[in-house]
């Protein structure tokens, strides 16, 4: 908690006053050669005291009092500053460009939608000066069979996570991203945290070839290794789950 200088000023010339008031009640003592230990330590708080407003630092028989410490801890929060506005400036960056996905149309409204779209990429063909294509035969896209395996893969489990969640009221209400539903079918005790943990380590290896990135033979020969038993698991919980009586009330 930073203190506001006001304060700080008060609390300096209190313990000030007070240390030269006890200083000052020790003079008669040690005018009459009476003095005692305590009296040098006042004498030496007082003048360091004193002495701090002005100076760096002030040290006595290895008693330091600092303001460079107020001046780092001014300095530290003038560099958070700066670096937080710098976040924030990448961030609103980032969101500029960003690209939302929508949520899935209804069927009907997909006829108008491919006209929408066939219409706007080629608009923007012609805007950067290339040529709309020749709709002379359907362009099939050319995908790794090695990625269609990990495709499948990632969705059966989703299928089967997904499964679950209906038999719980609120994850059934609204659509969530599978590692949210993981995590949430984790909290409610209907999946169990290591078999969410392996499923977290399928998605890491499965996801990267889903977008688009280049799959290796290690990668499909560790989905192999794992999945066949992970997705035997989710099949046995969706079963038990969907023959208890909680579950049998929750679809009524």
């Amino acid at each position: 908690m930073k203190l506001p200088s006001w304060f700080r000023f008060i609390w300096w010339l209190l313990i000030s006053g007070l240390t030269a008031w006890l200083f000052y009640k020790r003079v008669p003592a040690i005018v009459a050669g009476h003095p005692a230990l305590i009296d040098v330590f006042i004498f030496i708080v007082l003048v360091a005291l004193l002495l701090a407003p002005i100076f760096q630092e002030v040290s006595f028989f290895g008693l330091k009092f600092k303001q460079a410490i107020d001046d780092f801890q001014k300095q530290l929060s003038t560099q958070l500053s700066i670096f937080k506005a710098e976040i924030q400036t990448t961030i609103n960056t980032s969101s500029n460009v960003s690209v939302t996905i929508p949520p899935s149309p209804a069927d009907d409204q997909l006829p108008e939608l491919e006209n929408r779209i066939n219409k706007a990429v080629s608009q923007a063909l012609e805007e950067q000066g290339f040529e709309t294509p020749r709709q002379s035969g359907k362009a099939e896209p050319e995908i790794d069979d090695r990625a269609i395996y990990l495709f499948t893969v990632r969705h059966a489990i989703e299928a089967k996570l997904r499964g679950i969640a209906k038999f719980s009221e609120p994850l059934n209400r609204t659509p969530l991203g599978i590692s949210r539903l993981t995590k949430l079918l984790v909290e409610q005790e209907l999946l169990h945290p290591k078999i969410a943990n392996a499923i977290k380590a399928i998605y890491s290896v499965c996801s990267p070839a889903i977008h688009g990135e280049p799959v290796t033979d290690a990668q499909v020969q560790f989905v192999q290794d794992v999945s066949q038993q992970v997705l035997q698991a989710l099949v046995e919980i969706e079963r038990l789950i969907a023959g208890s009586p909680n579950a049998a009330e929750s679809r009524r």
